[in-house]
């Protein structure tokens, strides 16, 4: 069995309490029961083994935001490393498996660019994307179709997009990028992770941030002295991956909100892989330089992103974990309920996101934020 070194440079006292200059790390013990109750509750409509490394990201999420076993009390710096290592994987491993899942989606957009119509959402090894079998028995789809969806959910959001929308609508959409950041420097400058995804950065803050060597590269490999962090560069309105899933597939048809709901989920898994750095966006211009009936523009994105903008803070946004997790009283999962209603078909009335809400409450929500849209589209 393989042996790892404590994580990173930091140290950790037996209750995981904070030194001079080292932001918090939750301890050991608290991330393993936090992952075991996790484990516990939830079933995944996905592998086992997918669903471990998806839950190993919300026990992070859990652990930085004070949620779950952690009852209020926050670590804000803890990374899915620490959690890996508390749970005695290898973290290598485990990215090398959300890079394998990542790759499958690849793979299938690579075949349907040389001509394959992708009627079956599976890899060039038969398994379907994500691991999540119901993509195997959905009705064939048209490749080109999820391949748009794909190109629209990953360019929403795009900064540029996204500034482009707010102009057009006049509403501020908050947003910020993810970077390579050195975890020593930032701890020595005053910063931790949580400041730097909720406090707004602007231009020349992200200048200084490269410039203190807080902020290292963009993207590349992680290595034992940086993590992958979201920056936040403005605030505003959040967005709905609930939304942009079923808003997409309303606009462009079922196919393209399959491609939003593996774009959401691409934007999930690469937080942590061997390599970072926008593989998303890096995949919509694959798709935008291969496919010439593509028909769509980064402008038809910022319409995404603008119709995902939750105005009023009360809209579902659900993450991976919670689109795959299987309400047991019906055996579905909400992404399945969401392909149920963009097919026309009967779904359960599963709970969406943290506060659970209706699924019929919030697809009459998308429905009547549609209908707004197109009536001041016609009038414009």
């Amino acid at each position: 069995m393989p042996t790892f070194a404590t994580p990173r440079h930091r140290r950790r006292g037996d209750s995981g309490a904070c030194y001079p200059n080292v932001s918090c790390i939750a301890p050991d013990e608290l991330l393993i029961r936090d992952f075991r109750e996790l484990d516990a509750r939830e079933t995944l409509r996905t592998s086992w083994e997918n669903e471990r490394n998806i839950l190993i990201q919300s026990v992070a999420g859990h652990a930085q935001e004070g949620h779950g076993v952690f009852h209020g009390a926050r670590y804000v710096n803890t990374t899915m490393d620490d959690i890996a290592r508390a749970l005695r994987l290898d973290p290598d491993a485990v990215r090398g498996d959300r890079q394998e899942l990542m790759d499958g989606v690849s793979e299938y957009v690579r075949r349907v660019l040389n001509g394959g119509d992708g009627s079956l959402l599976m890899d060039d090894f038969g398994v379907p994307l994500l691991g999540m079998g119901t993509l195997s028995f959905l009705p064939e789809v048209d490749g080109k179709d999820v391949l748009r969806g794909l190109y629209l959910g990953a360019l929403r959001d795009d900064a540029d997009v996204r500034i482009h929308a707010e102009t057009k609508h006049g509403l501020v959409i908050g947003g910020g990028k993810s970077y390579l950041v050195n975890l020593e420097t930032m701890e020595r400058a005053g910063l931790d992770a949580d400041r730097l995804a909720h406090e707004e950065h602007d231009a020349d803050a992200i200048e200084r941030l490269w410039q203190s060597g807080v902020i290292v590269a963009k993207d590349g490999p992680d290595t034992a002295e940086t993590s992958y962090l979201y920056v936040r560069h403005r605030k505003g309105c959040g967005t709905s991956d609930d939304a942009c899933i079923v808003l997409t597939g309303l606009v462009h048809g079922f196919g393209a909100g399959v491609g939003a709901f593996l774009a959401d989920a691409l934007d999930t898994l690469e937080k942590y892989v061997p390599v970072f750095g926008g593989s998303d966006h890096a995949l919509a211009e694959v798709i935008a330089r291969g496919m010439p009936d593509l028909n769509l523009t980064p402008e038809d994105a910022g319409e995404i992103a603008y119709l995902s903008a939750d105005e009023s803070g009360q809209v579902p946004d659900s993450s991976l974990r919670h689109l795959l997790a299987v309400d047991r009283r019906y055996d579905q999962c909400a992404a399945e309920a969401h392909i149920a209603y963009l097919l026309g078909r009967p779904y359960a009335p599963v709970g969406l996101s943290h506060r659970r809400t209706p699924a019929e409450e919030f697809y009459a929500y998308c429905e009547a934020r549609l209908a707004r849209w197109r009536t001041r589209g016609a009038t414009d």
